[in-house]
């Protein structure tokens, strides 16, 4: 039997393809964005998939009224909006824990973090300007989690040598691990860097730490590993490596070791 590979949130999942309903399972979605830029961007995504039925909203009380009168799956709430009330504010009305909520803002998410962390729902978020693949990566992430396969389904994705995997849209991937640069965590997405492309998914980096582990791979902090190998250089004084054109911070923790194995490359 065929199957295709697929990445969902914590492990990654092989489905059948003879499944052809796989996406024809409607999934109710409330947008809140009261730019006009912002919401195109968010249609031009989600025109894309057939199962989302999107509402759009643009006022902090029509995105209360639309959640108190619907059954939402899926939400993507701007967070700085033109009123007293903010996205984060508005999303605490929301009671259903199995939802995924997609928040965006031109802001870092630091800024707002304390008050999003303890949410008990779904969360992800996009920086602005919003980005059309990492928003479409999201709700492809969404869609399989709703349709995830039974349990005697499940297998783990086979690693084949020093290659590994990677679903994009509707196209499968084959990189060789020598031509990833880097792979970094950013608000939930993990990002995979060669000097041609990068992929996104929500497979953990813990996950990515233990496939390269063996083939030049380190710990640069709590978000990144790099390829020793595409090392540029180090800047000792401010604290980064540099790879390629991506400058990464070092952690105090990984230090010692990273300017070890630097000198072994």
């Amino acid at each position: 039997m065929y199957v295709q590979l697929v990445f969902r949130l914590n492990y990654v999942t092989l489905l059948p393809i003879h499944n052809t309903n796989h996406y024809m399972k409607t999934h109710q979605a409330l947008i809140l964005e009261d730019s006009l830029n912002d919401q195109l961007a968010i249609e031009m995504v989600l025109e894309t998939f057939e199962s989302i039925k999107p509402t759009y909203v643009s006022t902090a009380k029509d995105f209360l009224y639309e959640l108190g009168k619907g059954s939402y799956q899926l939400f993507i709430v701007d967070i700085m909006l033109q009123e007293n009330l903010t996205g984060i504010d508005l999303i605490q009305a929301i009671r259903n824990e199995n939802v995924w909520v997609i928040i965006s803002s031109s802001l870092d998410c630091k800024d707002f973090y304390e008050a999003y962390r303890e949410l008990k729902f779904k969360k992800f978020f996009i920086k602005k300007p919003v980005d059309e693949f990492v928003l479409r990566t999201t709700i492809e992430s969404f869609l399989f989690s709703e349709n995830e396969p039974e349990e005697s389904e499940k297998e783990e994705l086979p690693v084949a040598g020093t290659t590994i995997s990677l679903k994009q849209g509707n196209y499968l991937y084959k990189i060789a691990s020598k031509d990833i640069l880097l792979v970094e965590t950013i608000d939930h997405a993990t990002t995979i860097y060669t000097n041609e492309s990068k992929y996104v998914n929500y497979t953990p980096l813990k996950t990515y730490e233990d496939l390269l582990k063996d083939y030049g791979f380190e710990k640069i902090n709590r978000n990144a590993i790099v390829n020793m190998e595409w090392v540029k250089r180090i800047n000792l004084k401010e604290n980064y490596v540099e790879v390629n054109k991506h400058k990464i911070t070092i952690s105090r923790t990984n230090r010692p070791l990273l300017l070890q194995k630097y000198g072994e490359v």
